[in-house]
């Protein structure tokens, strides 16, 4: 698989808005959610977002916030045709090492509770350590790291 990750740039920001809007449709209309795209463009400078690429043909993005303790999973999303390749599992064993590469403690994101990607990250390690009406609040605490939760 050749699947790479590149720092996004202003550029890319087009592209991440439109795929996080069109992916996340399903789950905010279920949950009677409205997608704040400009609230998306206005978080997007302070988070940390790598562009996936496979082929050096752009088919998802990542982004995370680097809090105390931990690193907060912002947003994992693949282009529809290229979900069920592995690239998924792939990008989490990337963020898992830049989180060790970090110093976090652990790893932390939110996730519709319908969505198939729940199984994903427990596959990955992921535990739910709480939720709400529609999301579940998933944390992997990493392997040598003191256990820290706030």
């Amino acid at each position: 698989m050749t699947v790479k990750l590149r720092k996004a740039t202003a550029a890319d920001l087009s592209f991440a808005r439109e795929l996080t809007r069109v992916n996340m449709r399903e789950y905010y209309a279920e949950y009677a959610r409205v997608w704040q795209g400009q609230s998306f463009d206005d978080e997007w400078e302070a988070r940390q977002s790598f562009i996936i690429n496979k082929a050096d043909k752009p088919v998802g993005f990542l982004s995370f916030s680097l809090e105390p303790h931990y690193l907060y999973l912002r947003d994992v999303q693949l282009c529809e045709p290229y979900r069920g390749e592995g690239i998924g599992g792939w990008v989490m064993g990337q963020i898992t090492s830049m989180a060790y590469a970090l110093g976090a403690r652990s790893i932390r994101l939110k996730v519709f509770k319908s969505n198939p990607a729940v199984q994903l990250y427990r596959r990955q390690g992921y535990e739910v350590v709480g939720q709400e009406k529609a999301l579940f609040w998933m944390e992997r605490i990493l392997e040598g790291s003191a256990v820290c939760r706030e």
